[in-house]
């Protein structure tokens, strides 16, 4: 039986975290996954850095290549559980590394990134900038209704397909900012696309962060985020 263990970010997290076990249905971990994405100063993200500690293969490892292949290969990512770096703490501890280094000595793992697309935003048409947060991984019906509820929706599209793929919207106002997400299936793929009107950088790094760890929790595995104009 798999476990999630609920996350908690503070403020000055910035990695995300996860449990690497030997089989999906593990419960217990055998190491850890720690991974960030490097923005663009328009938020589009343009490199993914990661590091894994796995210490019956010698401690820490980098590698550009599992990055990709774990975002491809279902069997792969299903090894993966997001957690927070208080759980990340625990387990490393437990799994004999000590006390788990900070998140600027956690950066210096990171030997081999993995470039992602830094070309022209694509165009949608008329409207708002949508900065596109895509996952990879699967979402079943409870999973579903549980990221549902986490987001917030409400006004999902009607019969008439005006939004194909679209199950529903949130909406947050911020200093003056109206923020808006929907979450949608399009390409067999799930994503979260964000606007925000007026453009305001902060609020939108902010909600960014939270709206993917909520997809995190639920089994998602961010690819990348494009923005769409």
């Amino acid at each position: 039986m798999t476990t999630r263990t609920p996350m908690r970010r503070t403020d000055t997290t910035a990695l995300d975290y996860y449990l690497l076990r030997a089989e999906a249905d593990d419960v217990e971990a055998t190491g850890l996954v720690v991974e960030e994405f490097v923005l663009a100063d328009d938020l589009s993200a343009t490199l993914l850095r990661s590091a894994g500690w796995t210490p019956a293969d010698g401690g820490w490892w980098s590698s550009a290549a599992y990055a990709r292949t774990v975002r491809a290969d279902r069997r792969l990512r299903a090894r993966l559980a997001a957690v927070d770096r208080a759980a990340a703490e625990a387990t490393y501890q437990r799994l004999g590394g000590g006390t788990l280094p900070g998140e600027a000595a956690l950066r210096d793992r990171f030997h081999e990134d993995l470039p992602l697309s830094s070309g022209a935003p694509l165009r949608l048409g008329a409207g708002p900038d949508v900065h596109r947060v895509l996952f990879a991984g699967e979402l079943d019906d409870r999973r579903l209704a549980e990221l549902s509820a986490l987001l917030r929706l409400d006004d999902a599209p009607s019969a008439t397909g005006a939004r194909p793929g679209v199950v529903g919207t949130g909406r947050l106002r911020v200093d003056g900012t109206n923020l808006r997400w929907d979450l949608r299936h399009v390409g067999g793929a799930w994503c979260v696309d964000v606007t925000s009107e007026p453009v305001a950088a902060d609020p939108l790094r902010r909600l960014l962060r939270r709206l993917t760890d909520l997809a995190r929790g639920q089994g998602l595995l961010p690819a990348t985020i494009d923005r769409l104009s």
